[in-house]
């Protein structure tokens, strides 16, 4: 979406913005609302700030958006447009001052959890700007390393318009819908091995890294915390040594190491991020008691 430049002001009043919006700009003078028509994409927040030396008033000609306050001058007001349509405003205090905001169709996208474990799932959401239910949006799939999108799935909005699907992504993935002749902004989402640590005996560990590939050769971080300092510190890389296939596509890294540690002390390991690379971010284990 475009990001248009905006007036700036002392007071603002908002409602529930997605964050995918961009802003827009009016300005209100003696002369009216400038520019008295703007065109926006679903999903963006316009401002109108007073620069007149009186007051002012937003008020939606239907009904379709909350009235601003009284504006002094250098007051704003904003709002976002969550419904496609043509929205005509006027001036409370000067009814001849009127001006319009078009809301283009759009569909929005999100995803909760952005971040996942793999093997874990994530719900992809969003709404129609319609607001309607029967609404058919096509939801569509890009894994990395792939320069293409795939379908995903194909959901029917609900009465709000709100749509959801589930997905289960094995890498980083980004993804995208699809409503009648409009995209939604494509949306990123990570992935994380599953980095499993334990103590198997004294001075003895053991780690596996479970993911839609293998890491042999690639390495972890031992750390230990430091209760007096309050502050973990390195203590040594372990190299994954050696990977066995689960269900497909699954692969398991693993290795065995020792480490002079006092005893009860704590543990964790870290993955980086330069060794798990672009297909999926950092993570880290959780604490084990040496």
């Amino acid at each position: 979406m475009r990001k248009l430049l905006l007036g700036i002001g002392a007071v603002a009043v908002f409602a529930g913005a997605p964050t995918f919006g961009a802003t827009g700009g009016v300005e209100v003078t003696r002369a009216g609302f400038t520019p008295n028509k703007m065109t926006v994409d679903y999903g963006d927040t316009v401002t109108w700030t007073n620069r007149d030396n009186t007051d002012h008033q937003v008020v939606s000609d239907r009904g379709e958006f909350p009235a601003s306050p009284v504006l002094t001058p250098n007051q704003t007001y904003s709002y976002t447009f969550l419904k496609s349509g043509s929205f005509g405003y006027r001036d409370a205090l000067n009814t001849k001052r009127r001006g319009t905001v078009v809301v283009r169709t759009g569909v929005s996208i999100a995803a909760v959890p952005t971040l996942t474990v793999y093997g874990s799932s994530t719900t992809v959401s969003g709404l129609v700007s319609s607001g309607s239910g029967g609404e058919t949006i096509t939801v569509d799939a890009m894994q990395c390393g792939s320069t293409t999108f795939a379908r995903l799935a194909q959901v029917t909005s609900a009465a709000n318009g709100a749509w959801r699907t589930p997905a289960k992504p094995p890498v980083n993935t980004t993804y995208q819908a699809t409503w009648k002749n409009a995209k939604s902004v494509q949306l990123a989402a990570k992935v994380a091995p599953q980095l499993s640590f334990r103590r198997t005996r004294a001075h003895r560990f053991a780690v596996s890294v479970t993911a839609a590939q293998g890491f042999v050769g690639k390495f972890v971080v031992l750390q230990r915390y430091y209760l007096g300092k309050r502050m973990w510190k390195n203590v040594k890389r372990v190299r994954l040594a050696s990977a066995k296939p689960g269900i497909a596509p699954t692969l398991v890294s693993s290795a065995s190491f020792g480490a002079s540690v006092p005893r009860r002390v704590r543990l964790r390991l870290l993955l980086p991020q330069d060794q798990v690379g672009a297909c999926y971010a950092a993570t880290r284990s959780a604490v084990v008691r040496a």
